[in-house]
Order: C-alpha cells, then structure tokens, then sequence
C-alpha cells in the first residue's frame, strides 16, 4: 500500500528524467566491449575455417593445408551466438541514451569494424601464403601458370574484404552520428519546453494504431485537445510508442507544454500523460 498515485510518481520521474540528459555508465563500455570481442572472435574463426576452401583459388595441390578440424572452428559458434545474446542486451541500454535509430547503427558499425579486423587477423594468422605471389609455383624454380582473376579473389580477399567491412562501418558510424544528434536535439527541446513552456490541461480526442510495433511497445498516432493562452482550442497531432499495459484512450486526460508565441508550431509542442509515460514531442 502507498499513499503516493504510481501514476503521478511515474510521472515525476519521467520529468526528472527528461530534465537530466543521462550519462553512459563504465558497466556499459564493459558491455561494449564483450560485445565488440565476441564478434572479433567470429570473424577471427571464420578466417580460419574458410582457410582451406580458399585455398583452393591460389594454391596448387603439393601446397595445400592440411583438410583437419581447423583449430577456431567453434569460435564461429561462441562469437555468434554470444554476440547476439550480448547485443540484446546493448540494444537496450544504449536506446534509452541514444534513441533508437542511434544505438542500432552504431551497433552495425561496431559489428563490421570488429568483422573487419578479426578477419584481417585471422586471415594473416592462418592462411597458406603462396611461394611466388601471382603464381601456381609449388617450387622456386619451377616455371607455372600466372594466377587467374579467381585466384587473385581468393589471396586478396584478407584485405579487400577488412577494407570493404571498415567503409562500411564508417557509414554506419556516420548515419549513428546524424541520429544522435537529431535523438539530442530532441531530447534538449523537451527540456527547453518543460522548463520555459505554458503548460495547459488536455484531453486525447483520437487514437489510431499504426501496426508498428518496436520493443515490444506499440507505435500509436493520437490526438490531444487543449486550450491555448489565448483561449483557442487546439488540436495537436503526435505519434509514440507505448506500453501494450498503459495505452492512452480516448477521453484521457493529458498535459501539453507549449510557447505562447508559438502555439500553432505542432514542433514546439510536448504532450504528456497521467499514466505517467514519457512525453511525447
């Protein structure tokens, strides 16, 4: 029992928490880094595995490895799956201080960036290397074949693949970066809004399901009715993801911050709820 509405207290800590922009913690980059070491260790074992089919493109028959269990070959089991358990973990954490679409390419990003080293490494560590580069020669001095554009393919892949992998991590990292900046500019004008904003009582006059569902929250489009300082109603139309057990409804009741100068701006407009779920902007 409490004397204290869970509604409203959920509420004051939404406001808190939209007041303080959060800060990552050292647990996470610890995260960060299991993460990042396990698809490393992935890719690193994929190297390795594949060593002898590549072989094949480059090396003649006097030359090829030995057809053994290769040593990593269960790395590529442990790397996956432990990388996917680990980045759902991540993609938790890091939607909640960097939104969404930000946390999910920079995870990309970190992805590649690990696929691309662990494999230049693995590649480097295990890969037969040819007698003559270019060649077929399975002895100095005897004459062979020149490599065709297969072979080349094959030899090469230990670095234009890492070379591809990091330009796309690159653009994955700079998509992450133009999402994080619009997730911080949106999340500085929900606080500029609750600290300098008019704020008025509203009502939700529509909802409309979108059939988008992310997280397991459902993504909602909803209308809210409210009074400007000039005594004009206003209807202002916004779209959120909610909890499937706190869903608003027609007739809630709700609460819009917005300027008086600018109450026609749907940008400049925040709606919160009773039910305590963080506003919307």
């Amino acid at each position: 029992m409490s004397t204290v509405d869970p509604a409203v207290e959920r509420r004051r800590q939404a406001l808190e928490q939209l007041q303080r922009p959060p800060r990552p913690r050292s647990g996470l980059w610890l995260l960060v880094l299991i993460y990042w070491s396990l698809w490393a260790l992935f890719a690193y074992s994929l190297a390795d595995t594949i060593r002898y089919p590549i072989a094949e493109a480059y090396l003649p028959l006097s030359l090829y490895p030995d057809n053994v269990a290769p040593p990593w070959f269960f790395g590529v089991f442990v790397g996956s799956f432990g990388g996917f358990i680990a980045g759902f973990l991540l993609s938790y954490v890091l939607k909640d201080l960097f939104g969404l679409a930000a946390s999910t390419w920079g995870q990309f990003a970190s992805t590649l960036l690990a696929w691309a080293l662990g494999f230049w490494r693995g590649a480097a560590d295990s890969w037969v290397a040819p007698l003559r580069v270019g060649s077929f020669a399975d002895s100095p001095a005897t004459p062979a074949p020149n490599w065709d554009v297969v072979a080349w393919l094959g030899w090469s892949a230990q670095y234009w693949l890492p070379a591809l992998l990091m330009l796309a991590a690159l653009g994955c990292a700079a998509l992450a970066w133009r999402a994080h900046r619009r997730h911080a500019a949106r999340a500085e004008r929900i606080r500029r809004l609750l600290a300098e904003g008019r704020r008025s009582d509203a009502v939700i006059t529509e909802v409309h399901d979108t059939g988008v569902e992310i997280y397991h929250e459902m993504r909602l489009r909803f209308v809210a009715k409210f009074t400007d300082h000039a005594g004009a109603e206003r209807w202002v139309t916004k779209t959120g993801l909610f909890d499937p057990v706190r869903l608003p409804r027609v007739g809630d009741a709700a609460l819009v911050w917005f300027y008086p100068d600018r109450a026609g701006d749907q940008e400049q407009i925040l709606v919160g709820f009773a039910n305590g779920d963080e506003p919307i902007a």
